[in-house]
Order: C-alpha cells, then structure tokens, then sequence
C-alpha cells in the first residue's frame, strides 16, 4: 500500500485522504505484532512443559536412591523474646528482656514443646506442669496474706516500757501550761525555745507517740491513739504562728495589731492540743499511767 503526498497548501482533499491512508498503515503494522506475540507464547509453553518433565524426572531419581538426612538443610525456629535496647547504669550492654527464656520455661515448660508434642502425654510433663502450678498458686496466696496484715503488727516493739514514754508526755503537758502565759505576752522567741523542747530532747514527741502507739495491747485502742497522736503533733506545730502565716516583715518587730491576731491563733491551737492529749492520756492503761506520775513526782 502506497501513500500519496499530501499538500496542507491549497488541497484539502489531498490532506483528508492521507489521514485515511494512515489509519490503514496503522492497523496493519499492529497485525504483524499480533503474530509474533502467538510464537513467544507457544515457545514459553514449551519449555514450561520441559520443566516439569524434568521436576518429576528428579523427584522420582530422588525417592529411588534416598536423601541422606544430613544433607537435609533444617531451618531453626526463631523465638522472639521482648528487649530493650537501653543501655543499663552498671552493665553497659542492651538490657535483657524482664523474663528471661528460664522464668518463662519454669511456667510453660521447654520451648520445644508443643501441644501436638508427644512428650506432652506423658505423666513426668502433666506431674511437672502440676507442680509448678501448685507453687505459683502457693506463692500467690502467701502475698495475699501478707497483704491482709495490719501495718500495726508489721511496727517493731519497742525496746523500754509503756511507762518511759509516758513520762514525756507528763513533761510536755506541763510544758503546755507554761506556753499559755507566754503566748499572751507575745514572747514568741521563749515560745519556740519551748517547742524546741517538746519536739527535740529529751522529749521527742513525735518517736514518743510512735512508741506509745506500739505498746497499746487492744487494736481498736491503737487506732483511736494514733488519731489523737496525729491531731496532737498537729496542733504543736500550729503554736508558732510562722508555720502558718506568711509575713514578709519577720525580721522586723510585729505590730500590736499582728501579735494580738497570732497570740488569739496560738491560744486557739495551744486548748485544742491540751485536749487533745488529755484525751490521749485518758486511754492508756491506768498501772502505766500512775508509775509514770510516780517518775515524775520523783523528779525524773
């Protein structure tokens, strides 16, 4: 097929019939390649016949003769443990998993071992994996029960009698009746000598109270002192006014106004922890009490 020359100039028949012409060219080169994609296809047909002739050629040489086992490649199981990468503070290296493959074999027994396993019928594995939950639920119910003390049975027992502590407890009574009388006169430095003495040596209220809490034979008792210790220490604390309001003028001297407001909050504080301690006073056994008002009487 021949094309004629076209002629954009002038001749538009000429241009109209060479866009035919084209077409035609077109569609014809197309069937050519059709043609050669059938002989590409028929070759790889071919020789995919060829390969499985000589696949079962293979297997068939392969069953007759035998495999040795050891030129059989065996592919290891890979377990995946959780690690962290971090670095530790004295190992240096990447940190291991929390459990190590040990602590998850003590539990779920060997990795190798499956369900499917025959190993996992016999009585040794069943008696085995009985045991280890016996020791697991053991373990479990011993941290139950230890979680069921109470933290008053966990207190150690001190060393001296209820009497000895009782005794400071004497001597800060009376202390507090001497802070009266110098909260009304706004001597606040003599009051926090005082306090230094209630707080430090040789009274020590806070250990004293902790003390006097462990040496109460009745529970119920101990919970009800230990409210009151709580409320007492408490109210101590509240007898300077500086743990509670916060002036900026420290250095300086207070005005009336100031001290009648802090000495009307400190005499506030001062009854509520004699009547505190009166009520403590009143719930430890009466034999304790009176020899430790016999120490005092004796000048102890």
């Amino acid at each position: 097929m021949q094309l004629r020359q076209c002629h954009l100039r002038g001749n538009t028949r000429a241009f109209g019939s060479a866009r035919v012409c084209q077409r035609k060219y077109v569609v014809a080169r197309s069937g050519g390649q059709q043609g050669l994609g059938e002989d590409v296809l028929a070759k790889l047909r071919a020789a995919e016949e060829e390969a499985a002739r000589l696949k079962a050629e293979l297997a068939a040489l392969q069953s007759a003769k035998g495999v040795p086992e050891d030129k059989v490649e065996k592919v290891e199981k890979v377990r995946i443990d959780s690690t962290d990468n971090r670095e530790t503070l004295f190992g240096g290296g990447p940190r291991s998993a929390w459990l190590s493959e040990k602590d998850v074999e003590f539990f779920s027994g060997p990795a190798g071992a499956r369900e499917e396993d025959a190993s996992t019928l016999e009585p040794e594995y069943k008696a085995t994996v009985t045991r280890r939950l016996l020791i697991g639920a053991a373990l479990t119910a011993g941290a139950a029960a230890f979680a069921l003390v109470p933290t008053e049975a966990l207190r150690p027992k001190p060393g001296k009698p209820l009497y000895f502590y009782l005794v400071s407890l004497l001597r800060v009574q009376d202390l507090l009746v001497d802070c009266k009388s110098i909260i009304e006169d706004a001597d606040w430095e003599q009051l926090r000598g005082a306090l230094s003495r209630i707080e430090g040596p040789p009274n020590n209220i806070r250990s004293t109270l902790d003390s006097i809490i462990a040496l109460i034979p009745d529970s119920r008792t101990a919970a009800r002192v230990t409210e009151l210790s709580a409320d007492l220490y408490e109210y101590l604390k509240s007898l300077d006014y500086q743990q509670y309001f916060d002036s900026p003028f420290r250095s300086k001297a207070n005005s009336g106004a100031q001290n009648a407001q802090y000495a009307a909050f400190s005499l506030q504080s001062l009854q509520a922890a004699q009547g505190k301690l009166n009520e403590l006073l009143a719930l430890v056994p009466k034999d304790q009490l009176q020899l430790a008002r016999d120490q005092m009487s004796a000048g102890y």
